[in-house]
């Protein structure tokens, strides 16, 4: 009976990791994808400013709308270089966790050899 118990809780731990890990997976590519429509509307933007200074807008209307866009753009650039910063830190993270692991991997294999 305690041996049917602990198969149904392992069931359930293994079941609701799964579905974890699912979302996790599925999160990391919505943002993904929404990394890349932020870049594009950056690059958008970016454009639009550096056609209107090649242009030399003179009317302060126009001007100040720019500037305004032009602090957006940088705004955006920042949350972008952060979230890339991140993502590169995790990365390394990962390849560091990777490598310990091999390392105590290889010291079972060598120990039981």
């Amino acid at each position: 009976m305690a041996d049917a118990l602990i198969s149904v809780l392992i069931d359930q731990l293994a079941s609701s990791a799964f579905e974890q890990i699912k979302e996790n997976v599925r999160l990391f590519w919505e943002v993904e994808k929404e990394v890349d429509q932020f870049t594009e509307s950056l690059n958008t933007i970016q454009a639009v400013l550096k056609d209107a200074e090649k242009r030399q807008v003179k009317d302060a209307a126009v001007q100040e709308w720019l500037d305004k866009l032009k602090e957006v753009a940088y705004e955006m650039d920042n949350v972008l270089d952060e979230w890339n910063t991140q993502a590169l830190k995790l990365k390394i993270e990962k390849q560091e966790n990777e490598g310990e692991m091999a390392l105590v991997n290889k010291k079972k294999v060598d120990f039981h050899c």
